[in-house]
């Protein structure tokens, strides 16, 4: 199954996209009203916003437009439309990513729950691989502890399940299957294990690790090196112990892999797409796609 058919919203979202008036976000806005899984409130420069979609012959008709010129004022802009239900989902478009996060984490926007967890939560389709698996952190939180790591994986979780996974597969990555304590990420694993198997506090989750993530993705792997699992090889969510560790097998995936990929900001009260700025037209598309469906389906 590719990427595209397993993100099909069951009906159109409405989405705020923060500085509009750029070729490649302007062309995923084209896509996506094209193929009718958005209704759009395009924020920036309005007569820009019109200029770049008659140069390129991207057609909006139907989007809302907002005319502002302060970087500042669109990013507020769209966190407020968020606030007020007027959207349920928003997109960074030519914006600063400091900008345009810090609106949305700004404490009167109140899109955060008290004590709730910020982190990315990506979607990768890869060649071999049975199912669409998720990633998790790749791109916020640099060396999160124990307790962020709850909130890092239950954000994780809370996609899966609006995906339609009832009961998803997550492996903790480590370098190793073993616990060393001289190791973080092994221990934070165990603990996790441990947490889920004494309290439930993930609901209903395979949970499993440290895994490496040969054996996480491999049945074959796992086989070779005399580990019993019920994940691996078979994997819906993989939780990276840091940034480093995350951002690097994110970046080889999307390079190397021949890999569909999608990525979204998860814990907050409406999910936002947050693109990196070499990711092409295919991949923005299904951010959006990605966050519409968890949003869609958080609407039910």
């Amino acid at each position: 199954m590719g990427l595209r058919e397993f993100l099909a919203a069951d009906r159109p979202a409405r989405v705020a996209v923060a500085q509009a008036a750029h070729r490649e976000t302007l062309a995923t806005v084209h896509e996506a009203l094209a193929a009718k899984i958005a209704e759009v409130v395009l924020i920036g420069d309005a007569e820009l916003i019109k200029r770049t979609a008659d140069e390129y012959h991207f057609d909006i008709t139907g989007s809302d437009i907002i005319d502002e010129a302060d970087e500042q004022n669109i990013a507020l802009i769209a966190a407020g439309l968020a606030r007020d239900g007027e959207v349920q989902a928003v997109m960074k478009g030519n914006i600063h990513t400091s900008v345009f996060t810090r609106a949305l984490l700004d404490s009167s926007m109140d899109l955060i729950d008290s004590g709730g967890v910020i982190s990315h939560v990506s979607l990768f389709g890869l060649p071999g691989y049975p199912k669409p698996l998720f990633l998790t952190d790749c791109a916020v939180n640099i060396k999160p502890d124990l307790t962020r790591k709850i909130g890092i994986l239950r954000n994780a979780i809370t996609a899966a399940r609006r995906m339609g996974i009832a009961i998803p597969k997550v492996a903790c990555i480590a370098p190793v299957e073993s616990v060393n304590e001289k190791i973080e990420s092994t221990v934070h694993a165990r603990d996790l294990v441990m947490m889920q198997e004494r309290e439930h506090c993930f609901g209903d989750v395979v949970l499993e690790g440290p895994l490496a993530l040969d054996g996480a993705l491999s049945r074959d792997a796992a086989q070779v090196k005399g580990i019993e699992s019920a994940v691996a090889g078979d994997a819906d969510i993989l939780l990276f112990p840091n940034l480093d560790a995350g951002n690097g097998v994110y970046k080889a995936l999307a390079l190397f892999g021949g890999a569909e990929h999608a990525g979204i900001l998860a814990g907050l009260k409406v999910p936002a797409v947050l693109t990196s700025r070499s990711d092409n037209a295919h991949t923005r598309l299904l951010s959006l796609r990605f966050a519409l469906c968890t949003s869609a389906a958080q609407a039910h």
